[in-house]
This record gives C-alpha cells, structure tokens and sequence, in this order.
C-alpha cells in the first residue's frame, strides 16, 4: 500500500521561527559578553549591585549564544532546502515532520527563554532596588516620586 503524501502547513511557521531565534541569538552571542561583563547597579553593595548576574548572562552569552545562533541557523537553512526540495513541505517522508516539529518547538523554547530571562532580569532589579535601601546598601540619592 503506498503512502500518500502529506502536507506540513508547519513547516512555515518553523522557517520563520527558526530565523526569528538565530536573528535573536545573533546579536545575544556577538554583543551580549560586552554589554553584560562588568555591568552592575549603581550606588549599591553586593549581592544587590547584581554584577553576579551580568556576569552569568556574559558567560551565558558567551558560550551559549553561538552554539544557539548556528543550531537555529542551521535548521532554518534545513528548512529552507526541504521546502525547496519538497514543494512546499509536501512529502511522504516522515523525517520532514520530525524537523518541521524541531523548528518549531525548539526555537519557539529559546525564544520563550529570552523574552523570561529579560522579564526576570527586570524583576530582579526592582527588587534589588526596593530592598537594597532596607538594608543600608545603596548610597545614592533617595529621589522622592513627590518632592
């Protein structure tokens, strides 16, 4: 009995994600060892200057970052051969559905990443600077939403 052909309307939104992630990691893996080495908060004591976590997102972006940026950027090339080659993503193989799956679910996790990391550096310092006061560890000028 032959296997009919299948249609992965997918395939696409696993293209675009996928470039979307290596466009995202790109910047993250040039960039990102600059901006975040050395960074801290100003006018505050440690742990509350979170220069530990500049430090780990350097690192992060700095061995991390271009293993992602290629992985993506491999895998949208991937996705762009099969789509060529394929019409569309119309095929009987089944390995096309297995990387039509990966290009979605893999860059769809790394960008869920990015945008929980940016959500929780920013918590991270409102709280750093709502509780370093409490504790005598910031020293500059308190500025009064109300003068």
């Amino acid at each position: 009995m032959p296997v009919s052909e299948r249609q992965y309307p997918a395939g696409g939104s696993a293209l675009v994600l996928s470039a979307v992630a290596a466009a995202t990691y790109y910047p993250l893996a040039t960039y990102g060892p600059g901006w975040w080495r050395g960074a801290r908060l100003p006018d505050m004591d440690p742990p509350f200057d979170l220069a530990w976590l500049h430090d780990g997102l350097a690192w992060a972006a700095q061995y991390l970052g271009p293993v992602l940026y290629w992985t993506f950027a491999a895998l949208a090339l991937a996705l762009v051969v099969v789509a060529a080659f394929t019409s569309g993503f119309r095929t009987r193989s089944a390995a096309v559905g297995r990387l039509v799956t990966a290009g979605r679910a893999g860059p769809g996790a790394a960008l869920a990443l990015v945008a929980a990391l940016a959500a929780g550096w920013f918590l991270l310092t409102q709280v750093a600077a709502l509780v370093a006061p409490l504790f005598g560890m910031y020293h500059g000028e308190i500025h009064p939403a109300v003068p």
